[in-house]
């Protein structure tokens, strides 16, 4: 029996239009693609799209996609990941919130593994803002959600002058609240750790706000710093493993960083679909899962 399956990504990402081409070979499945970017949604002929769809994979972009999975949950059609978790993941403070509940259950397990301290604050009065933060510099501004990159930032603080900078630079955030992480020193080194089922694959990359430390460009892309593999101990495929069950999660990534006077990691960041870049044959993982995953 044929199965119906709509695949929601940006169609012209690198690895996901080669995922999405692959998605169309597989035997006994009727692929629907959809480009949250492009693809207008008929709201009224919902019911026709959906027709006979079993499964709903979405890689997320934007409020579009979330239109989706509000669908699937209404209709009770299965997704990947369901609109309860994007929605969590989405939110930098929910998920802040489900993330300490996972490392306190599994306190021994995850020992291995640390959390910054975190705050969250609306900017608006900003004498008050830097007399907040006056006593917990360094600190690491961040957008409360993250999904959408035009809507997205990370701003470090070193020194109260900086926040004046973010004030301009920033000004169109200024009304909407902020989620906040202490600045972790660290060896330098972004850890990057990207989960699909039971696969559990590693690369590692100069962290980018050393970059902007050392040659403080107007603007850095953080797809063209150079990768390299990373050697996944079995405490992080165990925190991964963890991450999973407890958050929902079958496709994820997130981000450890080593400090410089401790051999923990810090978690800093958790994203319920990356982009996967720079993961040589990532596509075949990928297939290998959704074959498992749909069962066929």
């Amino acid at each position: 029996m044929t199965k119906r399956v709509i695949f929601s990504a940006k169609l012209d990402h690198e690895v996901f239009k080669k995922v999405a081409k692959e998605l169309q070979t597989l035997p006994n499945i009727n692929v629907i693609l959809h480009d949250p970017c492009t693809d207008f949604l008929d709201l009224e002929n919902m019911d026709k799209f959906f027709e006979g769809v079993s499964d709903l994979i979405v890689k997320v972009r934007g409020d579009c996609s979330l239109d989706l999975l509000h669908y699937a949950k209404l209709h009770k059609i299965r997704a990947l990941h369901n609109v309860d978790t994007v929605l969590m993941c989405k939110n930098k403070v929910a998920l802040d919130h489900a993330l300490r509940l996972v490392f306190q259950n599994y306190k021994e397990r995850l020992s291995s593994f640390l959390l910054p301290r975190s705050w969250t604050s609306n900017p608006q009065k900003r004498d008050a803002f830097k007399k907040w933060a006056s006593s917990r510099l360094p600190i690491v501004l961040k957008s409360h959600f993250q999904h959408d990159k035009y809507m997205r930032f990370t701003f470090l603080v070193n020194e109260l002058k900086e926040i004046d900078e973010f004030y301009e630079r920033y000004a169109q955030f200024l009304y909407y609240d902020l989620y906040i992480q202490e600045f972790i020193e660290c060896d330098q080194i972004d850890r990057k750790i990207y989960v699909i089922g039971d696969k559990v694959l590693g690369i590692q990359r100069e962290n980018p706000i050393y970059i902007f430390l050392r040659d403080r460009p107007d603007s850095i892309n953080v797809d063209e710093i150079k990768r390299e593999n990373f050697k996944v101990t079995k405490e992080i495929k165990e925190l991964a493993m963890i991450l999973s069950k407890e958050l929902n999660l079958k496709i994820f990534g997130f981000d450890l960083i080593k400090p410089l006077d401790s051999e923990k990691f810090y978690l800093v960041d958790l994203n319920d679909f990356p982009g996967f870049r720079g993961i040589p044959n990532i596509e075949k993982t990928f297939i290998d899962f959704f074959k498992q995953y749909l069962k066929v």
